[in-house]
C-alpha cells in the first residue's frame, strides 16, 4: 500500500488549535446562554414571590378593614361589586385600612381587589349561579400584575369573607 509521509507538521498543528478554540468558544457560548436563562428564571421567581406577598397583604388588609367596620354601614356590604379597589392605610393614629376605588402602583406592580356577590344553594353551599344571593358573604379576588421583558404576569388570590359580626 501507499503511505504518504508528511514532512511538515506545522499546518496540522494550526488546524488542531483552531478546532480546539472553536470547541471552547461553543462551550462558553452555551454556558453563557444557560447562565442568562437561569438569571431570567430567577428574576421571574423573585418577582412572583414579591407579587404573592403584595396579594397576601391585600387580602389581609381587606380582612382588617372588614373587622374594623360595620358590614352594611361603612364596610364590605356597601362596596360596588365587580369594580377595582385597593387598600390604603389612613393617616389616623393608629392607622386604619381604607378601601379606595381604583388600582395602586407599587414598585412596578399593579394591585387591585375586586368584590363579587356570593350565591348559595339550598344546602348553604356556595355556587357560581342558580342560588340565592348571600348578602353577608363576599368573594374577594386580589390581583397583582406586572410586566417583565415585555410579557405580562399576574398573581391572583381568591377568598371569601363573611359578615361574622351579625
Amino acid at each position: 500500500m501507499f503511505s504518504i509521509q508528511w514532512k511538515d507538521n506545522k499546518g496540522i498543528s494550526v488546524v488542531e488549535i483552531l478546532a480546539v478554540v472553536a470547541v471552547i468558544a461553543i462551550a462558553l457560548t452555551s454556558l453563557l446562554g444557560l447562565a442568562s436563562f437561569s438569571l431570567g428564571v430567577s428574576n421571574l421567581l423573585k418577582q412572583t414571590t414579591r407579587a404573592n406577598f403584595i396579594a397576601q397583604e391585600t387580602v389581609e388588609a381587606v380582612r382588617n378593614f372588614r373587622d374594623g367596620t360595620t358590614w352594611d354601614t361603612d364596610g364590605l356590604g356597601t362596596l360596588t361589586t365587580e369594580v377595582a379597589y385597593y387598600p390604603k392605610k389612613s393617616t389616623d393614629t393608629p392607622p386604619k385600612w381604607q378601601i379606595i376605588q381604583g388600582e395602586e402602583q407599587i414598585n412596578g406592580f399593579t394591585r387591585k381587589v375586586v368584590f363579587n356577590n356570593v350565591q348559595r344553594d339550598g344546602s348553604d353551599n356556595i355556587v357560581e349561579s342558580g342560588g340565592t344571593n348571600d348578602l353577608d358573604t363576599k368573594k374577594i379576588t386580589a390581583t397583582v400584575s406586572w410586566k417583565e421583558r415585555g410579557r405580562a404576569h399576574k398573581v391572583e388570590l381568591v377568598t371569601y369573607l363573611t359578615n361574622w359580626k351579625q
